[in-house]
């Protein structure tokens, strides 16, 4: 009697089970570490913070209520091979009975085992095929929320995650394979007069209008995401520089043609590109400050243009567009004292505190000692890069990574988040101690400046201190920094 091979196929069943409800699991942390940061660029936008966060809970509660019945059907089936098991174990014992002699085989005997055997199997085989369709089912539902996670809720688009998960992919696959692409980020011209001038809503619906232009201009093979703000960026596999800088300036005559109809009023903007195709030394970071770069040269240029960092320097694309004279620098830039940046590119960043907070924090909840974060932002850190430069954005945030390297030291763990923003977890010191910590960076940073031609840029940042509660768990003691953070606008916020 072979029995063997519904017993494989149920194990096999709950193994694909278990492997979807850890992946759904993973896929409810991940929601929940990212999508404070992803919903960031959005709420600055549009300014619905309260229904933001509702639509991220519900989508994390829904994830996870999905898991639970994954879960809830991975005991069903476990049950249902058991008591399978026990049948034919019966059935087995009936038989070896015959076949001894304990019992008289007799025909009908036998033919009473063999509809058993048919019973048992058919009733598992039915329990099976049900448990499938709502695995399925589980299945489909867990896949909407992991793609909601990874797009843009005001464009539609990929999201930050979806860009940080894809350049990082093929990054590795550049230095292990030499496969070779490119990456495109682009900003939408003036746009903060634009929003000025014509209200929230009105850039809302540019900003949607724009992510559907870059969609439609891009290829299949390509990855178009809101890089944040006003900011879109595409990552090109298998793209060499040249056809990269075809497609930018395909995206950029279809944005300048566009026309955005918004009440009533025909409006119309344009955008300004940069281009970097991967290089020898680059990684993550390199590729992204180059592209900027290139990015900053359009600007420079007067906006609507693009450029591509040919590894040393940037070259202009856009047709009328004169090249810069070699070793000519931007006048802003040309009395900035170089600075290292290895500081800054060397700290750890979100995901690693996150992994430091999974390590921490169930020990000082068990342990009852205190733990606190203390969030630092460089103020205006966006609008610094957009009138200075890439360069001098980085070279002030660079001499603020090196500062905080220093103030914290014995017991923290200093991390980079967004652009311009950092966090440090002090283990073992209270409110008191970390509000002490953070008025004394606030105070030593505000007479900290950097001479910049005649005068001198003044470092203006925010400080938050969030310190940790019986009830939190890693993740919502990092999404409550980086909250607490973004709401401090100048003056310390405390959250407890």
């Amino acid at each position: 009697m072979d029995i063997a091979p519904h017993a494989t196929g149920a194990l096999l069943l709950i193994n694909l089970l278990f492997a979807s409800i850890a992946l759904a699991i993973g896929f409810a942390a991940g929601g929940w570490f990212f999508s404070g940061r992803d919903n960031n660029a959005d709420r600055k936008q549009s300014g619905d913070l309260d229904s933001e966060e509702q639509e991220a809970k519900i989508g994390i509660e829904r994830t996870i209520l999905a898991s639970q019945r994954l879960c809830d059907l991975a005991t069903s089936i476990v049950t249902d091979v058991g008591e399978h098991s026990d049948s034919m174990s019966r059935i087995s014992a009936g038989l070896d009975a015959m076949r001894t002699g304990q019992d008289d085989a007799s025909v009908e005997a036998v033919v009473g085992v063999v509809e058993q055997i048919a019973e048992a199997n058919s009733q598992l085989q039915e329990r099976l095929e049900k448990a499938e369709q709502q695995i399925q089912a589980q299945a489909a539902e867990i896949a909407i929320h992991e793609s909601e996670a990874r797009t843009d809720s005001l464009t539609k688009i990929n999201n930050r995650r979806a860009f940080d998960d894809e350049l990082g992919r093929r990054m590795a696959e550049w230095q292990r394979k030499s496969t070779p692409f490119s990456l495109l980020i682009m900003d939408v011209d003036h746009f903060k007069r634009f929003n000025d001038t014509h209200g929230h809503q009105a850039g809302d619906e540019v900003l949607r209008k724009v992510a559907a232009t870059i969609e439609a201009c891009a290829r299949e093979m390509d990855v178009a995401c809101r890089y944040g703000g006003e900011e879109f960026a595409v990552v090109m596999p298998a793209t060499a520089g040249r056809d990269a800088c075809k497609l930018a300036e395909r995206i950029r005559t279809s944005i300048e043609k566009l026309s955005i109809t918004f009440e009533g009023k025909a409006l119309s903007v344009t955008m300004s590109l940069g281009v970097a195709q991967a290089c020898d030394a680059d990684d993550t970071c390199r590729i992204i400050r180059r592209a900027d770069e290139a990015l900053y040269a359009s600007k420079s240029a007067g906006r609507n243009a693009t450029h591509i960092h040919d590894k040393s320097q940037c070259a202009p694309v856009t047709p009328g567009i004169k090249q810069p004279e070699s070793g000519k620098k931007p006048a802003a830039e040309e009395d900035i004292p170089k600075a290292p940046t290895t500081v800054l590119d060397k700290l750890p960043n979100r995901t690693m505190l996150a992994e430091e907070l999974r390590r921490c924090v169930p020990s000082a909840l068990k342990k009852d000692q205190p733990l606190s974060m203390v969030g630092v932002e460089l103020r205006d850190y966006k609008e610094l890069s957009n009138e200075y430069g890439t360069a001098i954005a980085r070279l002030t945030l660079d001499s603020v990574a090196q500062f905080l390297t220093g103030a914290f030291e014995n017991g923290s763990f200093l991390a980079k988040l967004q652009e311009g923003q950092f966090a440090a977890m002090l283990t073992g010191s209270s409110e008191a101690e970390a509000r002490l910590a953070g008025q004394r960076i606030a105070e030593a940073l505000s007479k900290c400046s950097i001479p910049l031609g005649d005068g001198e840029l003044k470092l203006e940042t925010n400080i938050s201190i969030t310190c940790l509660e019986d009830h939190d768990t890693p993740f919502t003691l990092l999404a409550r920094t980086e909250k607490s953070l973004t709401h401090s606008h100048g003056e310390m916020a405390i959250t407890t």
